[in-house]
């Protein structure tokens, strides 16, 4: 027989959206349960961990107000700061700028994101699987005891681009090959790279329709990955060998892990489609991944699921104690970063008309130069769409 719970919030996923959401609804006295498949929270960890300093998020997302202070991050969760990105053309170009950036111990702060709401009243359920909603109100999950019901007045779907909380909204980001990046990476130790730049690879032969990176978390060790899009991958050939070929096969890549070994691996999905097209029903919240919400042209997604966590909450205690429809969440998320997530989508639609091909990209690469390529790495267009599109069709036309 399914045992049933009854919660005022039920929040489904404890990364940073799910946990920042809890916290907010719990700390206003809203009776909250979090639902998190795994063991431990933030193990494994699925991400470069990579966050933007306050300075930078204020201008990657200048009409956030939240969102400076929602990326301050505690300073015994972050293991490098960076101060420059280094972008690398498939023939060896380099376009160097400023970008300041912090690199977090991911695992140690989501579990400190988690404890912090616990710490204001809410409860974590762990070993959880949710298996979906059996009405518009109703999760079921499953643990070690059987299966279960959480019946609640809102339910926040934070749990990533293959969330079953979307999917009972019509969202299934696990069917559709181009909107999802699959991702691989390896922990690195004795690497010989530069602390303060991130690096980033593009080109077919290394990660076809994504890039490969290299992210220093200080002492020597580093995050080495890349993101792939199986629609640029006609030869079908698997993550780890694009990345092992990127690690020993390219130039400048090998001189940083000649001497490196691998500590740990780790594979993940990142939703690259854009922001599904209602992250809201009556009783239902969709944030983070599983709302689309990462920044598709770089895959970037902590700052905006924190964004989304601090107004996910919000909306679910207006909701309660109020009784406004939790469209306030969609409406507040579109004002603060959507132009930003709408764009970045834009770039990436662009970037695909010439990613096909390592000449044509790295041609469009040093014609741009550092002078374009930085406001595209800050997800921003240096010309009006229209503009970009037209010139970017006779560039296509001159080189081809």
């Amino acid at each position: 027989m399914m045992s049933s719970l009854n919660a005022d919030v039920v929040v489904v996923g404890a990364g940073p959206a799910g946990s920042t959401a809890a916290k907010i609804a719990a700390s206003n006295g809203l009776k909250t349960i979090i639902v998190e498949r795994r063991a431990h929270v933030g193990l494994p960890v699925q991400c470069g961990e990579f966050v933007p300093s306050p300075g930078e998020m204020k201008d990657l997302f200048p009409r956030c107000p939240r969102g400076a202070q929602l990326v301050d991050i505690p300073n015994r969760f972050i293991t490098n700061r960076c101060s420059r990105i280094r972008l690398v053309s498939p023939r060896c170009s380099q376009f160097e700028f400023g970008l300041m950036a912090n690199i977090i111990d991911r695992a140690r702060y989501d579990s400190w994101l988690a404890s912090e709401a616990q710490r204001q009243g809410a409860e974590l359920l762990l070993n959880s699987i949710a298996l979906g909603m059996k009405s518009p109100n109703e999760v079921v999950f499953r643990d070690k005891d059987g299966t279960h019901s959480l019946i609640a007045k809102v339910i926040v779907g934070a749990d990533g681009p293959s969330s079953c909380i979307a999917s009972s909204l019509g969202h299934e980001y696990m069917t559709d090959s181009k909107d999802l990046s699959l991702s691989l990476q390896y922990v690195m130790k004795d690497m010989d790279c530069e602390d303060d730049k991130i690096e980033m690879y593009f080109g077919g032969q290394i990660a076809p329709g994504g890039y490969a990176w290299i992210i220093p978390k200080g002492n020597s060790v580093a995050n080495v990955g890349l993101g792939i899009r199986s629609q640029f991958c006609p030869d079908k050939k698997n993550l780890r060998t694009y990345l092992d070929g990127f690690i020993h096969g390219h130039p400048l890549a090998r001189l940083r892990t000649g001497q490196a070994t691998t500590i740990s691996k780790v594979a993940a999905l990142i939703p690259v489609g854009g922001p599904v097209s209602k992250s809201w029903a009556e009783n239902v919240i969709l944030a983070g991944d599983a709302a689309g919400h990462v920044m598709a042209c770089n895959g970037g997604g902590i700052p905006t699921a924190l964004v989304d966590g601090e107004v996910a909450g919000q909306a679910a205690v207006k909701h309660v104690f109020e009784g406004i429809p939790l469209s306030w969440y969609e409406d507040t998320w579109q004002l603060e970063i959507g132009t930003e997530l709408k764009t970045a989508l834009t770039i990436l639609h662009i970037a695909d008309q010439v990613m096909p091909s390592d000449m044509v990209t790295d041609t469009c690469m040093r014609l741009a130069g550092s002078r374009f390529l930085e406001p595209l790495i800050r997800c921003r267009l240096p010309l009006p769409v229209d503009l970009a599109a037209r010139t970017l069709v006779r560039l296509l036309r001159a080189i081809t």
